[in-house]
């Protein structure tokens, strides 16, 4: 019998060290009845998906389909629990392109 490699068929973003971000326009918002929320990103014409960690999925609450969105991650905190995984922290940087408000000074 040969065994065959499975390759996943999404492309799942997952930062590896401090300040890896991405950036892009959100095509889909994905709800998993178990997991939550992953988000479904066009960066540079290629769909990638986000995790969907609890803390992602906080911070991403307000972003909609045909926002543009800048995700950095900053790093993970240890577990408070013995034998669990630690959290991923992020930023979320969302544009919804809308021009931002000017203020005009005036002497």
């Amino acid at each position: 019998m040969t065994y065959e490699k499975q390759e996943s068929v999404n492309n799942f973003w997952k930062a590896e060290k401090e300040n890896d971000q991405i950036e892009g326009l959100v095509l889909d918002i994905k709800t998993h009845d178990e997991y939550g929320k992953s988000y479904v990103l066009n960066v540079d014409g290629e769909e990638v998906t986000t995790p969907s960690h609890r803390v992602l999925q906080n911070l991403m609450a307000n972003a909609k389909v045909g926002d543009k969105v800048k995700i950095v991650y900053l790093k993970t905190e240890l577990p408070t629990v013995k034998g669990k995984n630690g959290t991923m922290m992020y930023d979320v940087f969302i544009d919804n392109g809308q021009p931002e408000k000017l203020t005009v000074k005036t002497r």
